[in-house]
């Protein structure tokens, strides 16, 4: 039978009756039961607490021990030099180096959540950093240049267009008139204000052969037959009659024309009248005419026509003075009381000048220029007087 030792906290503490005293008797069956608890005892684990590991095998002496198994990562890392500052971290696997843990870093990973590690990094979302968004991602992807805008293609979603600097001048207007002036579009200056009239026009159908008629209200569109009613205009079935001096003429259901007849040549003589094919005009004026006349005896000369007649002593301005045919040369035109005194011409002639001469007969006289002067009135023209006896009233012609 066993004996069992008493422990106190796991050593042992002899029984007993089972130390030897000097010149005494052994007893045999304590001592025996003493040895062969030691003999047990001894090949049992041996307790922590006397020396032992508790345990029967190296893995379990580990475990009751609390020591570490051997492990690469703990020689690589029982391998490394660290100073200040330093933190580990792995260059392989079961490989680890060292890096600089400032007092800045070890703040950082001290933070015990994420919201709390950006306030450290001084990047809290909506203080310090713009939150994420789409749009902003979306503006950040695009490609810029100069004179360039962005615009959105969808939600959240941007794309660029030219921007020039005209645009810009637009868009820097600070109110609408303003812009207008920038475009070139003044209302009242460069385009037509707002008219109710105007929009009332705009909007009416471009119908053929239509007219724009007023109602009273507003502008209305009117087919040709309605529009004539409403200003009263006569109806296409009258009919247009050339009148005297014209010719054409119709009802008014087609263009018609209206010719005016041809008119026979204004003179002096012509008065104010029509036919049934032509028309005259007086002429309202006195004018003066050309004669073509190449006779030596005509005696009828156009209004304004200049003659050189010759006259007794000197005649005054503008007097009456009666030219004839000189019948004794063909060369002059003499006064009514002269010797050779002929045909008389016709109209009256008025004086308009005296030029003096040597007579022929009777001793004293001139060459008087005389014109005539209205339709069959003439007037004699003189030009001067001369002092120089010795002109022939005929070199003044």
């Amino acid at each position: 039978m066993e004996a069992i030792l008493p422990r106190t906290g796991g050593v042992y503490s002899p029984p007993a009756g089972t130390k030897g005293v000097p010149n005494t008797t052994i007893q045999s069956v304590p001592y025996n039961a003493l040895i062969d608890d030691l003999t047990a005892d001894a090949n049992a684990a041996r307790p922590i607490t006397a020396g032992g590991t508790g345990a029967t095998s190296a893995s379990a002496a580990r475990t009751a021990l609390g020591a570490q198994a051997a492990s690469a990562a703990l020689s690589s890392i029982a391998g490394l030099a660290t100073g200040a500052d330093k933190t580990i971290y792995t260059t392989a696997a079961d490989a680890y180096a060292t890096t600089a843990l400032t007092p800045f870093g070890r703040s950082l990973i001290d933070d015990a959540d994420a919201a709390t590690a950006r306030a450290t990094l001084g990047v809290a979302i909506g203080t310090a950093v713009q939150a994420f968004d789409a749009g902003l991602q979306s503006i950040a992807a695009l490609t810029t240049a100069a004179d360039r805008m962005i615009y959105t293609t969808a939600a959240d979603s941007y794309t660029v267009t030219p921007l020039t600097a005209f645009s810009r001048t637009l868009l820097d207007d600070a109110d609408a008139a303003t812009a207008r002036a920038t475009l070139g579009l003044a209302i009242g200056t460069n385009v037509q204000a707002y008219d109710a009239g105007l929009a009332a026009i705009s909007n009416l159908a471009v119908t053929n052969s239509n007219f724009i008629v007023g109602n009273g209200t507003t502008w209305v569109a009117e087919s040709g037959a309605t529009a004539r009613a409403s200003i009263g205009a006569p109806a296409t079935t009258l009919t247009l009659t050339a009148g005297n001096g014209l010719t054409g003429g119709g009802d008014l259901s087609a263009n018609r024309t209206l010719t005016l007849g041809t008119p026979s040549p204004i003179t002096n003589s012509t008065t104010d009248t029509v036919t049934a094919a032509s028309h005259t005009h007086s002429l309202g004026f006195i004018a003066a005419e050309v004669s073509t006349t190449t006779s030596a005896n005509t005696t009828s000369f156009p209004l304004g026509h200049i003659i050189g007649c010759y006259t007794p002593a000197l005649p005054t301005r503008n007097g009456l003075i009666v030219p004839c045919l000189n019948t004794a040369d063909v060369t002059q035109y003499v006064y009514d009381g002269f010797a050779s005194a002929g045909t008389a011409l016709t109209g009256t002639w008025r004086s308009r000048g005296h030029r003096h001469g040597r007579p022929i007969n009777p001793p004293t006289g001139g060459l008087t220029m005389i014109t005539t002067a209205q339709p069959q009135v003439h007037t004699v023209s003189a030009i001067r007087k001369t002092k120089d006896p010795n002109i022939l009233p005929s070199s003044a012609t």
